[in-house]
């Protein structure tokens, strides 16, 4: 684990240390916000069991002989379900990736955040890969709204994201990805990856992600103090671990299968179930092209 981990180069950080050094810093309205946030955590659930298993089958398939490809933006979203300003910044990303720009163009995944609720349902189902996204990005407000691992925009400012999203947008793609998935019993992903240009690019370096997203979960009460009640694309799961799997792993072998044990589970609504794969660059954190089983 510790060579992986040097591999990806991911620089671990003390998320606690971090944000109790900021409570001295910050002024102290601030402050006050983020202090008196006070949670309405859920009932206790219901026992969660599996139901199925999550199937993975990534490859690497041959350019096509005259590349053509569509840039898929990843947008990340970092929210809590007690912090207020997030309300604003979920209405607009639903907007953008719904009806602006449509999933064609558009790739979401909101990672819960464990502050200024450390309560939040969704975090607390998913620590792990939570933290592993937060500490790489070094994410030390709610919301934080990131736009191909490079663009950190206004999350409130729909007009802040919307232009960091138009200008990936404009960028040519160096990767094609195409991703499907069924759900029979079992939920099967296929991933192709063909590489268009890599000149200039360390290939040691790339690491491939895929995220299962359930795009809209709703509530009867709301799970946090901000109100809220609906939402939308949840990450639910990162494999074929919380670091990705390494391009050169596929290059090298041709095509990788992957299978999870225990994946699907009882309280997720499997008919809300997304899988977006994105190729990122782990030192510069830019993610080169995303796709999703929407497109």
């Amino acid at each position: 684990m510790k060579i992986a981990n040097e591999f990806l180069g991911y620089r671990r950080v003390d998320m606690d240390f971090i944000k109790r050094r900021i409570s001295f810093l910050l002024i102290p309205g601030l402050v006050y916000f983020l202090l008196s946030c006070k949670t309405n955590p859920p009932s206790s659930p219901a026992d969660i069991v599996p139901t199925g298993n999550v199937q993975l089958n990534l490859e690497i398939v041959p350019a096509p002989e005259f590349p053509v490809a569509n840039k898929v933006v990843l947008l990340e979203d970092f929210a809590n379900v007690s912090c207020n300003p997030c309300v604003e910044s979920n209405r607009i990303i639903e907007s953008l990736s719904n009806y602006t720009y449509g999933r064609s163009k558009l790739a979401v995944i909101k990672f819960p955040t464990d502050f200024p609720s450390s309560s939040d349902p969704f975090y607390l189902s998913n620590t792990a890969a939570c933290d592993r996204r937060m500490d790489y990005y070094q994410i030390l407000f709610a919301p934080t709204t990131v736009i191909d691992g490079l663009s950190f925009p206004i999350s409130t400012d729909s007009v802040s994201v919307k232009s960091a999203i138009d200008a990936r947008l404009n960028i040519t793609p160096r990767f094609d990805i195409n991703v499907t998935g069924s759900l029979e019993g079992d939920y099967l992903i296929n991933v192709s990856i063909a590489l268009l240009d890599t000149i200039g690019i360390d290939l040691d370096d790339i690491v491939i992600h895929t995220a299962l997203t359930e795009t809209e979960i709703e509530f009867e009460q709301a799970p946090g103090s901000n109100g809220e009640r609906k939402f939308f694309d949840v990450m639910r799961l990162m494999f074929p671990s919380n670091d990705g799997e390494p391009i050169r792993n596929l290059i090298n072998a041709g095509e990788i299968n992957y299978q999870f044990e225990d994946a699907l589970l009882s309280n997720w609504n499997l008919e809300k179930i997304n899988a977006v794969t994105f190729i990122q660059y782990v030192n510069t954190k830019e993610v080169f092209q995303s796709g999703s089983t929407f497109e």
